[in-house]
């Protein structure tokens, strides 16, 4: 991948061009080849990243021909989780971070946020596949009005803890894992805007608090290799953060700014269930790939105690459920996968795609084909 992208320069500017019309409009291919701003600078790390991986390439390219004219790279992927956090902050620090923060989503197979440095200024990105990772933990976990089968359930676990494991291809919009009642679909996808808003906060909180240091830079690929004789790619320069200071950060996205009530309960609801599920991720990641030497990030389950001890309680908190249940809960499938892990370490392995259910099920529908159903 890296020898390409040394010789591109060998190829003529037109043919460059060329391969960024099926995903870009003209006025963005411009902009690509005659970058000004941040803003620009994240447009073509976007597209790049799409170019470099056939999946996305495929998902993108029929989203462009199915609006034509109208199509925009740039306006299909959500910025609200970071508009909203910033027009809930006090002006000043609102001004602030307009003046020196570029943001927006990406899409990477790296299931987080990050913040780092670029020549045209900081920009901080949220990836889009962390928003498949809360669904289907959502539809392994949640209570739902509607029965859903414990074996789809299990199914969806797994596919999540696959794209956070960078296993599971990023293709969801063209090959549906399976089908989901609507009345299901909305209620797993409530808690996703909430969490992305607080990761959105908590990278801005990194800039407001002060953490930023340019001598404290590290390598980090937007795209894990595929397979075993490839290496990872798209490689940006990203702060490190210490342990403690990652803690305030979490904080500080959910007490900086000036929230209602209820939003500001959803956040710190759906923040620690989003460190209950990474939790859980955690146990297999660390089973399939042991970590060593000191680690930046301190573990979920240390973000959420941090969460529950030091954000002020409201009214009507339920202590039990999370003091105790939700703890229980994550134990118990920590535990679990690691057992599966044990038997179907090859499934989790594995690059490519897997279903909520088998062909011809209520929870499936027929197998599709791929290049026969979709393209």
């Amino acid at each position: 991948m890296e020898n390409k992208k040394e010789n591109i320069k060998d190829v003529p500017l037109e043919i460059q061009k060329h391969f960024y019309r099926p995903i870009c409009n003209e006025e963005e291919i411009e902009r690509i080849f005659n970058i000004q701003n941040a803003q620009d600078y994240l447009l073509k790390l976007r597209a790049d990243t799409i170019i470099d991986h056939m999946r996305l390439f495929r998902v993108y390219r029929n989203k462009a021909k199915e609006q034509g004219d109208k199509w925009s790279l740039e306006r299909s992927f959500v910025s609200y989780h970071f508009t909203h956090f910033k027009n809930s902050l006090p002006p000043d620090l609102k001004q602030k971070c307009d003046e020196n923060i570029t943001h927006g989503n990406i899409f990477s197979n790296e299931v987080n946020g990050l913040i780092f440095p670029t020549q045209y200024g900081i920009i901080t990105t949220i990836s889009d596949s962390m928003k498949y990772f809360t669904e289907f933990m959502n539809l392994g976990l949640l209570d739902f009005k509607e029965e859903v089968p414990p074996h789809v359930r299990l199914n969806a676990l797994r596919i999540a803890i696959r794209v956070m494991l960078q296993t599971e291809a990023l293709d969801f919009k063209m090959d549906p894992r399976g089908i989901i009642p609507k009345v299901i679909q909305k209620q797993m996808r409530h808690t996703y805007p909430y969490q992305a808003q607080f990761l959105a906060g908590h990278e801005y909180a990194h800039f407001l608090l002060g953490h930023l240091d340019n001598a404290k830079i590290e390598e980090k690929h937007l795209f894990k290799a595929m397979f075993k004789n490839q290496e990872d790619y798209r490689k940006i320069g990203a702060y490190t953060i210490s342990q403690k200071h990652e803690f305030e950060a979490d904080l500080a996205s959910i007490n900086l700014p000036n929230y209602n009530d209820i939003e500001k309960r959803f956040i710190y609801e759906y923040a620690l269930l989003w460190f209950a599920y990474l939790a859980i991720y955690e146990a297999v990641e660390d089973y399939l790939i042991p970590p060593f030497g000191y680690q930046t990030h301190p573990g979920a389950i240390s973000r959420y105690q941090n969460l529950l001890d030091n954000v002020p309680k409201y009214k009507n908190f339920n202590v039990k459920y999370y003091v105790e249940d939700l703890p229980n809960i994550i134990d118990n499938f920590r535990d679990f996968f690691i057992e599966d892990i044990g038997y179907n370490c090859d499934f989790y392995e594995m690059y490519g795609s897997a279903y909520l259910d088998a062909p011809n099920t209520k929870w499936r529908g027929k197998e599709l084909i791929d290049r026969v159903d979709y393209y």
